[in-house]
C-alpha cells in the first residue's frame, strides 16, 4: 500500500453534496431490537398476542434507535422502515431454517399473522408496519434534535 491511498479514499468519503438515504450503522443498531423480538418468539412460551406484542415493542424501539442514531443528512423515517423491512427478512430467513429443521412456524411473528389474515390483510398488515416504523425513526430523528 502507498501512502496516497488513505488521502484518495479520505478525499472521496468528504465530497460535500453526497447525501446517502441510508444509514447502515443506525439500522444494524435497529435490527438489534427486532433480533431480540425473534429469539424471544421462537425460545419463549409465549401466547400468539404476547409474541405480536412484543414484536411491536421492539420494531418499535429499533426504528426509534435507528432515528436517533442516523446522520443528519440521512431521513430518519428511511431507517425505522429499514428496520422493519429487515426484521421481516430476518423472520423469513428464520422460518426457513424452521422448515428444515424442527419446531413450530407458528413461533415467528411473521408466520403467525401470514397464517391468521387474508392476503389483503397481510398485505395491509405489512404496509401498516412500514408505516409504524417510519414514524419510530422520525420520532428519534427528531429526539435527537
Amino acid at each position: 500500500m502507498s501512502d496516497d491511498e488513505p488521502a484518495y479514499a479520505r478525499k472521496l468519503r468528504s465530497r460535500p453534496g453526497r447525501t446517502r438515504p441510508l444509514d447502515g450503522g443506525a439500522v444494524a443498531a435497529g435490527l438489534c431490537f427486532g433480533v431480540l423480538a425473534i429469539l424471544v418468539s421462537i425460545a419463549g412460551p409465549l401466547t400468539g398476542e404476547v409474541r405480536l406484542s412484543f414484536t411491536a415493542i421492539c420494531l418499535f424501539c429499533g426504528g426509534l434507535l435507528a432515528g436517533y442514531l442516523t446522520r443528519p443528512n440521512a431521513s430518519g423515517a428511511l431507517q425505522g422502515s429499514a428496520v422493519v423491512c429487515g426484521t421481516a427478512a430476518l423472520m423469513v430467513a428464520v422460518s426457513a431454517s424452521i422448515t428444515v429443521g424442527t419446531g413450530s412456524l407458528l413461533r415467528v411473528p411473521l408466520v403467525l399473522v401470514y397464517e391468521s389474515l387474508s392476503p389483503a390483510a397481510f398485505g395491509a398488515f405489512g404496509a401498516l408496519s412500514l408505516c409504524f416504523g417510519a414514524l419510530a425513526g422520525e420520532l428519534g430523528f427528531r429526539l435527537r434534535r
